[in-house]
């Protein structure tokens, strides 16, 4: 007979065409596996609708876990990044988030939101936000949110960042974000890599990223396959910094001791640079990002660890 999962996991990395989900979902497979061990795990994804027979083996579980990435917002039902129905609202309960962010400033939370979110989420457990921003708008419904970051960061630690090289590297990984098109911005700051390594790499981490790349004229980059393995083989093997406009393609290089900056396109970057002190520089401020490239410093991230420390101890007899 087939043992009861006890735990229901939202993959949010399942059927999503943007590969940072995958990095995002290593580091929540990661936590996961160290504060339940050995527990029978059922998964359900959220970038498609969750099949009757999936509501069904989730409603079983006594508890579910909803991983990383931008997955709530203030119009839930609104081309959302976790595909939900009215059957969700009837089969969920327990559900705890791990790190997760809020979509945009999408301003007041509407009614359907409130009520999937009340309904859903578990009163009794502490819900994990990866920014202040996701805190302020998730605390007023769900008074048992802490502010945790996010969890691909949690192995960054004054330990593992002083082991990041304070100085700039020969090479460069460059990234792009096809959705947030800025060709003349984008354009100068690939210029001043040029200038400033020896070679470029580019990492398309979305199936658009390649596209935008070619049709805004990017010439004089050697391609990273489209894979988060082709992409640490990389990070692992050369002498390269991140310059990009990919969030969790820079924490990714921060993950394998290397030096990281992130241009951000939208709040997430934003938010978890001006509370976590993540490197972040806006793609219209090129001396800034030139002064960054050239000037010898050590990665010094601030990090909540007693509310990480909490979030985690919160299983300590789920086992």
């Amino acid at each position: 007979m087939t043992a009861t999962p006890l735990l229901n996991v939202f993959d949010t990395a399942a059927f999503s065409d943007n590969l940072g989900d995958e990095i995002i979902m290593d580091s929540v497979w990661d936590v996961l596996h160290e504060i339940m061990p050995g527990q029978p795990i059922h998964c359900t994804p959220s970038h498609r609708r969750a099949t009757l027979c999936e509501l069904r083996a989730g409603r079983q579980a006594r508890l579910s876990i909803v991983g990383g990435t931008n997955i709530l917002k203030s119009h839930m039902l609104v081309r959302g990044n976790w595909k939900i129905t009215p059957l969700d609202y009837l089969a969920w309960r327990n559900v705890v988030v791990l790190g997760v962010g809020w979509q945009q400033y999408g301003g007041d939370v509407d009614l359907p939101t409130k009520l999937f979110l009340n309904t859903v989420m578990s009163p009794h457990h502490l819900q994990s936000v990866r920014d202040p921003h996701t805190f302020n708008m998730l605390s007023p419904i769900l008074p048992n949110t802490i502010y945790t970051a996010c969890p691909t960061m949690w192995g960054l630690d004054e330990a593992h960042c002083a082991r990041i090289p304070k100085h700039k590297a020969q090479d460069v990984i460059f990234a792009v974000t096809y959705y947030r098109p800025a060709p003349e911005a984008d354009l100068h700051l690939l210029d001043i890599l040029k200038k400033n390594y020896r070679r470029v790499f580019f990492w398309p981490q979305q199936d658009g990223d390649l596209a935008y790349a070619r049709d805004c004229g990017m010439t004089g980059m050697t391609q990273i396959e489209p894979k988060v393995s082709a992409y640490n083989d990389v990070l692992d093997n050369e002498d390269v910094d991140f310059v990009g406009a990919r969030l969790h393609g820079g924490i990714r290089a921060l993950q394998r001791l290397r030096r990281g900056l992130i241009i951000p396109v939208d709040n997430r970057a934003l938010e978890m640079g001006s509370s976590t002190n993540l490197p972040v520089i806006s793609r219209d401020e090129p001396e800034a990002i030139t002064h960054w490239i050239n000037t010898p410093a050590p990665t010094r991230l601030v990090l909540p660890w007693d509310a990480i420390a909490r979030w985690k101890g919160q299983f300590s007899n789920a086992a």
